[in-house]
């Protein structure tokens, strides 16, 4: 998969790999929503170039700790990729 999540010691590190296979730039939309907060982000990625998204999640933003993620590329409606995750709070220390 290209998205996933790293657990670290204090918090959680979702990763997603974009990979431009295209002769053109292309925007990505990118969408992580945690328990009920959506956090949006957008990037272009150059012809045969690639990008690492990142997104930090802290055990403090969790409470059932439901994490969905979606990409979606210019001009297309439907996701690329997506998937969802369930994290456990207890990560706290």
């Amino acid at each position: 998969k290209r998205v996933h999540i790293i657990e670290a010691e204090n918090e959680w590190i979702l990763q997603y790999d974009i990979i431009n296979k295209e002769g053109r730039a292309i925007e990505y939309t990118i969408v992580v929503t945690v328990d009920d907060i959506v956090y949006t982000d957008r990037t272009v990625v150059k012809p045969g170039k690639s990008y690492t998204y990142i997104h930090h999640i802290y055990p403090q933003q969790l409470k059932e700790g439901k994490v969905i993620f979606a990409s979606y590329q210019e001009g297309k409606p439907e996701p690329i990729e997506q998937a969802t995750f369930y994290l456990k709070p207890s990560l706290a220390r």
